[in-house]
């Protein structure tokens, strides 16, 4: 039940994904929903967006041990693919989770942690490559708004151009040196 909601709300996002919609796609009874989540939808909907974050985030974990450069394009190829195997019906669950704060703050919170998952998965990524703290934190926001923006981008427009664009120009920001500041304590 738990994969099945995680791929509805990749499609449907959470709002549009019932229980009914999770018991049809699972092949599951009524009751089964409440025995084993105590907590009704709100709890299998989190669940499903921490599940879907772990799945994903396996994926990322092994495209951030690649170098700098590819790592960021094979970050981007999950996407690609799930996007293009999908003919553009997936989106991230994780993204939708975080996304229903109003209506289902549980999944909204799920999200939420998933996402500073990710990014401190990402940051550690750059700091292993010598960028500072905060430089490998900026980075880590850039690449996974980057790309998450760029999903969105792909399904409205029914093409991969967008994440394609978005991974060149992530690309040239990690290649980047950081550019010095100026402060207003400091002469000029």
């Amino acid at each position: 039940m738990v994969r099945c909601a995680a791929d509805l709300i990749a499609r449907h996002g959470v709002a549009g994904t019932s229980i009914g919609d999770v018991l049809a796609a699972a092949d599951a009874a009524r009751g089964s929903v409440y025995y084993h989540f105590p907590g009704g939808r709100a709890q299998l909907m989190a669940e499903a967006v921490y599940f879907a974050g772990e799945v994903l985030g396996a994926e990322l974990n092994r495209a951030r041990r690649r170098p700098l450069p590819d790592a960021v394009a094979a970050v981007a190829g999950i996407w690609r693919r799930r996007l293009i195997e999908t003919d553009f019906e997936v989106g991230c669950p994780v993204a939708a989770g975080a996304q229903a704060r109003e209506r289902d703050p549980e999944a909204a919170e799920a999200g939420e942690e998933v996402f500073l998952q990710w990014t401190h998965l990402l940051a550690a990524r750059f700091r292993e490559e010598g960028f500072d703290d905060r430089r490998a934190d900026e980075l880590a926001d850039a690449v996974l708004s980057g790309i998450e923006g760029a999903v969105v981008l792909c399904r409205a427009r029914r093409s991969v151009e967008p994440l394609d664009r978005v991974v060149l120009t992530l690309n040239e920001l990690v290649r980047r040196p950081v550019p010095e500041t100026v402060t207003d304590a400091e002469p000029r």
